[in-house]
């Protein structure tokens, strides 16, 4: 039944208790074939309480206590005129108004299941007809000690069904928000992941926007300055820098839009562009060495086994090395790429990138920046690590793509 529950909509829930206490009504007007008179007000009372014990769990069972004890009182017709089956009410409007109570004070829910027993057995032998029909034979002449013990008993099996309904209400309860905290903790869960993957698609939005922009930036800016001092004595070499200038800014617009359409797949109106790969290493020395800095590449065929991936955050790795060294590095000595198989035999790639030191002898490690730590970020977002280190006057950089 609590499941089921659990499953329907909350004005449903609601409608459960005065349904339920309707069906009792209904009932047992067939069943003991009542008419809606004096007779039946204890009955109907105690109704109404079910009725409204999901909503006011208190205030319901505070009515339910009062119609009990007028009933005591003699003001409420008792329980021969009212009839037994009126006490089963009681346990009702406990299990619903413990179904509804939300407040801290539930020590009172088991309170009022006792005393309602307590009430409840009252009733019963305060009226002498009832006792009369129910132990003819079993109380009158038998002693102090016999009544006593059929006091209790009737008391321990009032109390007892109080006492079942309301921890049937509890645990039900408790199920409740057990489910509630869940759900908000997977909500809660959900939004957390959502956010750490918006976080990770920044951060990668920021490191592929500065191993691109960089590179390309650097080449030109070195280019461009080349060209205010050739301009007039070497106008042939004007061309080539131009060349060079254009390449690099077409370079930087494909990778730029081939990052744009991986963050929106779909979206782009644009043809898909390939990702750059080992196969441009050659392309990318000359535009360095072009810029005044000597690129020597040594990248025999590619071992196999080698995913794009492994490629991308290759050449990335080697981009970066390269403008570092090109931008805080001694230019005129140049730098070295060696790829390599992994050690080993275990498959993916070996990455070395040697370059000199500048005169100030500040290695590029030493500097402030992305560009180091962005390339260990590549490196371990495939598994693998990133060593820079400074070895003499040279800066080496060593990536273990596996």
């Amino acid at each position: 039944m609590f499941p089921l529950l659990r499953r329907l909509p909350q004005p449903a829930r609601q409608a459960v208790a005065p349904a339920t206490a309707l069906a009792v009504l209904l009932a047992l007007i067939v069943l003991e074939q009542r008419g809606f008179n004096r007779d039946s007000a204890v009955l109907i009372a105690l109704l109404s309480a079910v009725a409204a014990a999901r909503l006011i769990p208190l205030g319901a069972l505070a009515f339910g206590a009062c119609v009990l004890l007028l009933q005591s009182t003699k003001i409420l017709p008792g329980v021969m005129v009212s009839g037994v089956l009126s006490y089963v009410a009681v346990p009702l409007a406990i299990l619903f108004a413990g179904l509804g109570y939300r407040g801290r004070h539930r020590w009172l829910l088991p309170v009022f299941a006792v005393a309602s027993a307590g009430l409840v057995t009252v009733n019963w032998f305060s009226d002498a007809t009832w006792v009369n029909f129910v132990f003819p034979t079993q109380l009158y002449g038998r002693g102090t000690l016999r009544t006593g013990t059929y006091v209790f008993l009737v008391f321990g099996a009032f109390a007892a069904f109080n006492l079942a309904a309301w921890a049937a209400g509890l645990a039900a309860n408790n199920a409740s928000s057990s489910r509630r905290a869940q759900l908000r903790a997977e909500t809660d869960l959900q939004q957390t992941a959502t956010e750490l993957a918006v976080e990770q698609e920044r951060n990668r939005i920021a490191r592929e926007l500065h191993d691109v922009l960089a590179h390309s930036l650097t080449v030109i800016t070195a280019q461009a300055e080349g060209i205010r001092y050739i301009h007039r004595s070497e106008p042939d070499a004007v061309e080539e820098s131009a060349l060079i200038i254009a390449s690099a800014a077409r370079t930087a617009l494909v990778e730029t839009r081939h990052m744009l359409e991986n963050v929106s797949p779909g979206e782009s109106a644009l043809p898909a562009s390939p990702a750059p790969s080992l196969g441009q290493l050659g392309s990318l020395a000359n535009q360095f060495t072009a810029s005044g800095m000597p690129v020597m590449v040594d990248a025999p065929a590619m071992p196999p086994g080698v995913t794009p991936l492994q490629e991308l955050t290759a050449y990335r790795v080697i981009q970066e090395s390269l403008t570092n060294a090109f931008r805080h590095g001694d230019r005129s000595k140049g730098a070295t790429v060696s790829v390599r198989p992994g050690k080993g035999g275990l498959g993916g790639l070996t990455v070395r990138i040697s370059s000199a030191i500048s005169d100030d002898g500040e290695a590029p490690s030493a500097r402030t920046g992305r560009g180091i730590y962005g390339m260990k970020e590549r490196a371990a977002a495939v598994g693998g690590s990133l060593t820079a280190v400074t070895a003499g006057n040279r800066f080496d950089v060593e990536a273990l793509l596996p």
